[in-house]
């Protein structure tokens, strides 16, 4: 049986994400590796903290709930991935740092990436006292249902 040899790749999400962990002064611990590769493997995706600690056990690994929520808020404030609020209750989180809106399936609890040239805004101008640190927009939608 052969097994197939992983190539290093420094450009991969997970790589870059592990020299901003280092970087920032924060301990790349085994539990924080193991969630950056979950995260940053499979590309751009949204994922809740619950998705994310099924991922976990998944593969087999002993990571607690606690550590999944404090590593998010962790690589959130570090800029690695972005929450989306998306009611009261429920966040996912976003590995795209690049700029964009969402779309949100309500009924579906999906979320979906709009590119910013897709979204025209017209923003007043902002007090010079003041800097603009930030945009988020959600668009909430709902499918159609059958009516009969």
């Amino acid at each position: 049986m052969t097994t197939a040899i992983k190539v290093y790749n420094p450009f991969s999400l997970y790589e870059k994400a592990l020299k901003t962990i280092e970087k920032s002064g924060i301990r790349p611990t085994k539990q924080r590796r193991i969630l950056a590769k979950i995260l940053f493997d499979k590309g751009n995706r949204h994922v809740s903290a619950e998705e994310l600690f099924y991922d976990v056990k998944k593969e087999d690994r002993k990571i607690s709930m606690a550590t999944v929520y404090n590593t998010l808020k962790q690589f959130t404030t570090l800029g690695l991935i972005k929450e989306v609020v998306v009611d009261q209750n429920k966040s996912l989180y976003c590995t795209n740092n690049k700029s964009h809106y969402h779309l949100y399936i309500e009924d579906e609890g999906k979320i979906v990436d709009i590119p910013t040239k897709n979204v025209n805004l017209d923003i007043p101008s902002i007090p010079a006292c003041l800097q603009l640190h930030n945009i988020d927009i959600i668009v909430r939608i709902r499918t159609l249902k059958d009516k009969n």
